[in-house]
């Protein structure tokens, strides 16, 4: 499977689920528990997983993946619970960024966001012209390494992704809290 197709795979996931009741702080409970083990997933897997957080898992189960993503997932939890608590989630600006009481940056604030944001940040895979609600920002960029270019210039690799190792899905936790 490419980043292409998971990209395409979670395009039609957000279809699917779009309007759901599911909070972010729900979904990341429900993914957390879910976690199959320490083995990396395939994209299959990935997917699957991410589709069944929308549900409810079973009360008292917990995952069993690597510790430092455990950790990331709980301070994703605790941070929401906590800007719930001080009411920074009832801001209709917190798209555009607020820090949690943590002090760690936040963007997006529901799961269908968090995913897409997070698959798109990780691994790639958007195009121009996708049925989803990015764009690009008008303007140019900047780039690493220096400068600042049109964003249509920037070429979008299409690359082979065979399994989803635990590095790789911390880093689709990361972008889906903060990438936009």
């Amino acid at each position: 499977m490419t980043n292409r197709d998971i990209y395409l795979a979670i395009e039609r996931l957000c279809k699917r689920k779009k309007g759901t009741a599911v909070t972010l702080e729900a979904w990341l409970t429900s993914l957390r528990a879910r976690l199959p083990g320490r083995e990396p997933l395939t994209p299959q897997a990935f997917l699957e997983l991410l589709e069944a957080a929308f549900e409810p898992a079973e009360a008292g189960k917990t995952g069993t993946a690597p510790p430092d993503v455990l950790q990331r997932l709980d301070a994703q939890v605790t941070d929401l619970q906590d800007m719930a608590r001080s009411g920074q989630l009832d801001d209709q600006f917190r798209y555009f960024g607020i820090n949690a009481p943590s002090g760690r940056r936040w963007y997006n604030f529901d799961p269908l966001t968090f995913v897409e944001c997070g698959v798109v940040g990780a691994m790639g895979g958007w195009e121009d012209g996708d049925d989803t609600d990015r764009e690009y920002v008008p303007g140019e960029v900047a780039v690493l390494g220096g400068g600042s270019v049109d964003p249509r210039e920037i070429e979008h690799e299409v690359e082979q992704i065979e399994v989803i190792e635990w590095s790789l899905f911390r880093m689709f936790l990361g972008c889906g809290q903060t990438y936009e």
